[in-house]
């Protein structure tokens, strides 16, 4: 799924060539970024323009091993340390021997069990559960967290020291949100993997979602379409699943005029999100159509077309036309 990680967003540009430039180097690394931006296939990317790319990649997800269970399972046991080892483990850190160790979901980590890493990531020191033996391995640390460390540092809930071994080399990776005008590229990349047919231009759709769930998000949806259009994704069949996801993914309760928004078409949608941008650019339609990932003149058709429709004004709860917004 690495061919996913693409974009000729300027954002998007400047993490690639971060990928470039620290994937040969053995110092850690720390991906930052929001759920679902694609930060473990960042971090394959890495190991696979790697002098290591031969060798293991060994994923983490540090938020999901129960806090008693970490320290054997990323270290390894011996036989009867512990009720229920009845054989040895060698653990997850000494599997990634010579390759990549992906510590995922780091912010996730109890802080009491952070410090078990330190030495690992300074110099390779491995001991099994209910050993004495220390053994050294060649590993190169990835990690990956959508928490901001460094508030979580002043907050106590990070150790600064290990806030720093990892970040030696830091990657951030923005989400889609703010590479709008890549939407369509990924989403192609992804409905050529499905072998979905599809017309680039249906595709244009996406950009009106803000996608909080990021890439995984947009893959969820374009895999639901293929299933549903049976191997066929059309503009409108992403318009009913964007207006599902958008009522689905709501998690409080909309004030009343929001609720009617989702009753209503997509195309109502649309218009909230569009004026939504000209407000945010002060009626600048070239900044606004930027956000949005979609040409000026697409923007221009639109609210021509809609300033020419009068019973938008009656149909639209929103009815923002009357606001000293001037859409002219």
């Amino acid at each position: 799924m690495t061919e996913l990680i693409c974009g000729n967003s300027e954002s998007f540009q400047k993490t690639l060539a971060k990928i470039e430039l620290y994937a040969p180097h053995s110092w850690p690394a720390l991906i930052l970024g929001e759920t679902g931006v694609g930060k473990e296939l960042i971090a394959k990317k890495l190991h696979e323009l790697s002098p290591r790319k031969s060798m293991p990649f060994i994923p983490v997800n540090c938020s999901a091993i129960p806090a008693g269970l970490f320290e054997s399972e990323l270290f390894g046991f011996e036989k009867g340390s512990f009720s229920g080892a009845m054989a040895p483990s060698k653990g997850l850190a000494r599997m990634a021997h010579g390759g990549t160790l992906f510590l995922d979901e780091l912010g996730e980590l109890d802080i009491n069990l952070q410090a078990k890493l330190l030495r690992l990531i300074d110099s390779g020191e491995v001991r099994a559960v209910g050993s004495q033996r220390i053994e050294y391995i060649n590993i190169r640390v990835i990690a990956a967290t959508n928490v901001d460390l460094y508030t979580a540092v002043s907050a106590g809930h990070f150790r600064q020291d290990l806030l720093e071994r990892l970040s030696v080399l830091r990657i951030p990776v923005p989400s889609l949100k703010e590479r709008k005008e890549d939407i369509p590229l990924i989403a192609t990349a992804i409905l050529e993997r499905l072998g979905a047919k599809f017309s680039p231009e249906d595709l244009q759709i996406l950009n009106l979602f803000d996608w909080p769930g990021n890439v995984r998000q947009l893959r969820n949806i374009l895999i639901r379409a293929t299933v549903l259009g049976k191997m066929k994704v059309t503009d409108t069949l992403l318009k009913t699943l964007l207006k599902e996801e958008l009522r689905d993914t709501t998690v409080t309760a909309p004030p009343p005029e929001r609720e009617a928004l989702l009753q209503g078409p997509l195309e109502a949608i649309e218009r909230e999100i569009i004026v939504d941008r000209l407000k945010k650019y002060h009626g600048n339609r070239k900044e606004a159509a930027k956000d949005l990932g979609i040409a000026k003149s697409t923007l221009h058709e639109k609210i021509r077309r809609w300033k020419e429709d009068p019973s938008i004004k009656k149909t639209w709860p929103m009815a923002r036309w009357a606001s000293p917004l001037n859409l002219a």
